[in-house]
């Protein structure tokens, strides 16, 4: 088979004022561009022996052109075109990015009973410099149908039994077209003249990263079906982690993108069904999910630890480490202490030689957040997640739950600067909770210190006291419906009708009440919008 694609998008706007005199004209082309030649190969022998193949070629080309055109000093507001502009400015740029793949594929099957399949390709990508683009993956997999074997036979209670394993290499790009390749900038001009200047500091050398991966699993059903599940341990090695790294600033950037190191992934996940209760026209279904999940830096190169921030904030919201060994989230920072019972001081623990001012449950602390030493504070991968439902259903009633839940780990509450400060932003309205829980003489068992205008700094640091238990379930999703008697229904010549309603984020039951739970895979709160709670209520009919 072959296939051909191209894809041409192009989209003109047009913007004028009559106020300043300007008028821009923007013009984005997007090019894309597929072409697939694939050959299959499928052949049945003496009934039992079921093969199959695959070999083919891909490219693929993204292009993207812009061009941008303005004027100003226009001589009348009626006109809004650049052409009659007394004053003309234009730019334009095209950025993108290709890829060439040869990919094959083989499968094998003894009488549906013994399976096996092995694939390989390579691929080349623009993203990469000439002597790195090229990477080979591959992977093997076979399963055995253990209740297909006849000493199954006199095992009635077991209906399917299924074991299977795989083993696989698989690469990742940078997001960046250019990553490898340090670039020109001419935007930059000197006296009207034409000028340039380097706009990123890259490493020839970056390369593919790749993970190695493997699996093992086991699926089983029992009593005909009635109760069904999984259990599947993991591995997976990432090696030539894709990173941005700090560099001297000497060099005129703050970082650069390398491949830093390598992490480690691995887990069980376990799944669990069951078809309850069938009787008397009431049923009950319910399923269960479980994943334990441990990933650790397990090398760098080097032998440096490399300090970065979550890349979803515009200000930096969380301070990570990579440091051999540890969580590949590790929340790095200032490890707080609490707040000084009578004065209503912040604390900190040193984590250094430094002299103490005090000690804080038996350990060196101090008033002064510079005197103190960033360590690790805490993790946000949690230590158990998953999810759980229920479905029951009785004379035309059908009642759905869905919960989510997560056991360990922590958030950090990045707008927490903001609206639990100390003094900082002074004209602010405080938090609720920052209210509530603000020290004073009154109160002075409180979790927050004093609010002071002259504390300008502390409540800024990456530090422990803006992490919180990550802990929570919530029901994600409450469906409730009836569907209405046929006996009804004929009267008033209807097939089937259904009334129902749904809700969603109804109710949670987290470890930290003051902010949604549900934060982003950094574990980050930030400036976006809480989940909402939803309600919908309809009828569905069919004529």
């Amino acid at each position: 088979t072959q296939t051909f694609d191209h894809l041409y998008y192009s989209a003109l706007h047009f913007s004028g004022s009559s106020v300043d005199g300007s008028v821009t004209e923007n013009s984005t082309k997007i090019n894309e561009l597929l072409s697939s030649t694939t050959l299959n190969y499928n052949k049945t022998f003496g009934g039992v022996h079921n093969v199959s193949a695959l070999i083919g070629w891909e490219v693929a080309k993204n292009q993207t052109d812009y061009q941008r055109a303005s004027g100003t000093n226009l001589p009348s507001s009626a006109l809004h075109t650049v052409a009659t502009a007394g004053k003309l400015d234009a730019n334009a740029y095209y950025w993108g990015n290709a890829m060439a793949s040869m990919l094959s594929r083989a499968e094998y099957n003894y009488d549906n009973k013994y399976y096996a399949s092995a694939s390989f390709r390579r691929d080349g990508s623009s993203k990469l410099g000439p002597e790195s683009r090229w990477g080979n993956f591959w992977s093997v997999a076979g399963s055995w149908r253990i209740d297909q074997e006849s000493f199954m036979d006199n095992v009635p209670v077991i209906s399917s039994l299924r074991l299977r394993a795989s083993y696989g290499v698989n690469g990742t790009l940078p997001t960046n077209n250019y990553g490898w390749r340090s670039l020109t900038s001419y935007a930059s001009k000197y006296m009207e003249q034409p000028g340039s200047g380097v706009s990123s500091i890259a490493d020839a050398n970056l390369s593919w990263e790749t993970s190695y991966t493997s699996n093992i699993a086991l699926e089983f059903g029992v009593l005909e079906q009635r109760l069904t599940g999984s259990i599947e341990y993991f591995n997976r090695d990432s090696k030539n982690l894709l990173q941005d790294v700090p560099i001297s600033t000497v060099t005129g950037f703050s970082s650069t993108l390398k491949n830093v190191g390598e992490i480690n992934n691995r887990g069980l996940e376990f799944e669990l069904f069951g078809d309850i209760l069938r009787s008397g026209g009431f049923t009950w279904t319910a399923g269960l999910t479980a994943s334990r999940v441990k990933s650790t830096v397990t090398k760098l190169y080097g032998g440096q630890n490399i300090i970065w921030y979550e890349p979803t904030g515009d200000d930096n919201r969380v301070k990570f480490i990579y440091k051999e060994g540890e969580s590949t989230l590790a929340i790095y920072g200032r490890e707080w202490a609490g707040v000084e019972r009578e004065t209503g001081l912040n604390l900190w623990y040193l984590n250094n030689d430094s002299e103490p001012d005090l000690m804080v449950d038996g350990r060196p602390a101090t008033y002064d957040y510079t005197n103190a030493s960033e360590v690790i504070v805490g993790d946000v991968h949690p230590k158990l997640f998953g999810g759980f439902n229920t479905d029951l259903g009785w004379n035309g009633i059908s009642l759905s739950l869905n919960f989510m839940y997560k056991i360990g780990g922590h958030t950090y509450d990045a707008a927490g600067k903001d609206c639990n400060d100390d003094g900082y932003y002074w004209e602010r309205i405080m938090s609720l909770d920052a209210y509530e829980n603000r020290w004073t003489p009154e109160n002075k068992d409180a979790i927050y210190p004093q609010r002071v205008a002259i504390d300008m700094e502390d409540v800024n640091q990456k530090s422990s006291r803006h992490m919180h238990p990550a802990d929570f379930t919530r029901l994600k999703s409450i469906t409730l419906g009836y569907n209405l008697p046929q006996t009804l229904l004929s009267k008033v010549k209807l097939s089937g009708a259904r009334v129902y309603f749904n809700g969603a984020n109804l109710w949670t039951l987290a470890a930290w009440k003051v902010y949604d739970p549900e934060v982003n895979e950094y574990g980050s709160r930030g400036w976006e919008m809480p989940i909402g709670k939803t309600y919908t209520f309809g009828i569905e009919a069919s004529f």
